[in-house]
């Protein structure tokens, strides 16, 4: 997709930003929960923001979102990103978006003083975590170190080119530059 831009999200966006939740939401147990549009907009455009989120966007139409949340991991002693949520519309799926939207993730999270990526995800998605992360039983996957920088590093590219550049999941044993 050439003229996919990936950018921060504003409290400008949260109507665009709650209609796409709610594709996220269909077929979730909580698809016919109200979501409030004030509680979202103060969840991540409020005083104490919970998460950063990235919209993907092609001619200014949204096409999906990648959000996540400062953490820290107290065996390594790093902070990192956890990613609450990845959404492409149905529409749109299939084009290499979610994988922009996860590099781009990366490199936000590594502008913030971020090491890793962690999150949880649908098994049917394993293929794609699992190519870069570790995964485990529970479907959470983890992406640090070397991966973790090298993902960053893709970030604005063509999702052809992000593919042709995933690194080894052994690289998440990889130390890095940041590592001290």
């Amino acid at each position: 997709m050439s003229n996919l831009v990936i950018r921060r999200a504003t409290a400008d966006d949260i109507t665009v930003l709650a209609a796409l939740i709610e594709g996220f939401a269909s077929g979730h147990p909580a698809q016919d929960h109200p979501r409030s549009i004030d509680r979202m907009r103060e969840a991540f455009f409020g005083h104490e923001p919970l998460g950063c989120v990235l919209l993907a966007e092609n001619k200014r139409t949204a096409l999906g979102f990648a959000i996540w949340r400062k953490t820290y991991d107290v065996f390594w002693s790093m902070y990192g990103g956890d990613g609450l949520g990845l959404y492409v519309g149905p529409s749109h799926r299939g084009f290499g978006i979610a994988l922009c939207l996860i590099a781009a993730m990366c490199l936000d999270i590594q502008q913030q003083g971020g090491q890793f990526v962690q999150t949880t995800y649908n098994p049917e998605l394993a293929p794609l975590y699992e190519r870069v992360g570790v995964g485990r039983v529970e479907h959470a996957c983890h992406v640090s170190a070397a991966a973790f920088e090298r993902l960053a590093a893709l970030a604005g590219k063509p999702a052809r080119e992000i593919i042709r550049g995933l690194p080894d999941k052994t690289l998440n044993f990889t130390r890095t530059t940041l590592a001290k």
